[in-house]
């Protein structure tokens, strides 16, 4: 017990540290589009590490969607009109994830400027596994590289690595995490995004 409790108190240690290590830059951002661009196209790739564990994270959404009393939709497709948020939940990650990531740079106000795009591709996805948060932590994690390009000419304006991790612990951990993981994960992933995108990691204060 005592070597187990000792296990677990590495996990705490480390976890605030792996919370901070989000983004790892590979070629930075062209200054002249830092906070002064607008994406007009998110692509999602699922490297082959990933695709199992979203496959039974997709089933899931389209069990809600079904629930929902939603029609079903092609994941290749884009949607005709913009569905609502509450209804993020019941779509693939190809069409969740686009949507996630230009609510949020409308919140940080990056609405003008250069068109560009995002190729986003996830390499780790990884959900917490309940019996090991009870017993010692463990956590959600959701990782990929992100490739920024000129909308129009495909020309490179920067690229860099993102690691969300979400550490889990106890029933508490297990309780604030709730059901939307994915969602999470999505979420605090386009924040890391925007944040480079923008320069800063303190969102502008919206004007009254």
């Amino acid at each position: 017990m005592r070597i187990i409790g000792l296990i677990f108190m590495a996990l705490i240690a480390v976890s605030p540290a792996q919370a901070f290590k989000k983004v790892k830059i590979i070629e930075p951002i062209a200054a002249d589009i830092i906070a002064k661009s607008h994406i007009v196209e998110t692509r999602v790739i699922l490297n082959e590490n990933t695709k199992a564990v979203f496959v039974k994270l997709e089933e899931k959404a389209a069990a809600k969607r079904a629930k929902a009393g939603l029609s079903p939709v092609d994941p290749g497709a884009t949607p005709m009109a913009r569905p609502k948020p509450d209804d993020y939940a019941t779509l693939p990650i190809s069409q969740m994830f686009p949507l996630v990531v230009d609510d949020e740079a409308q919140d940080w106000g990056l609405t003008s400027g250069r068109a560009i795009k995002l190729t986003v591709e996830f390499d780790t996805l990884k959900t917490a596994d309940a019996g090991m948060a009870m017993l010692m932590g463990s956590y959600d994690e959701l990782a990929g590289l992100v490739d920024v390009s000129d909308a129009a000419t495909g020309e490179r304006l920067g690229e860099f690595y993102i690691d969300v991790i979400r550490f889990r612990s106890g029933l508490v951990g297990l309780a604030m995490r709730g059901s939307g993981v994915r969602e999470n994960l999505a979420l605090g992933f386009s924040q890391r995004i925007i944040e480079q995108l923008v320069g800063s990691r303190k969102k502008p204060e919206k004007k009254v």
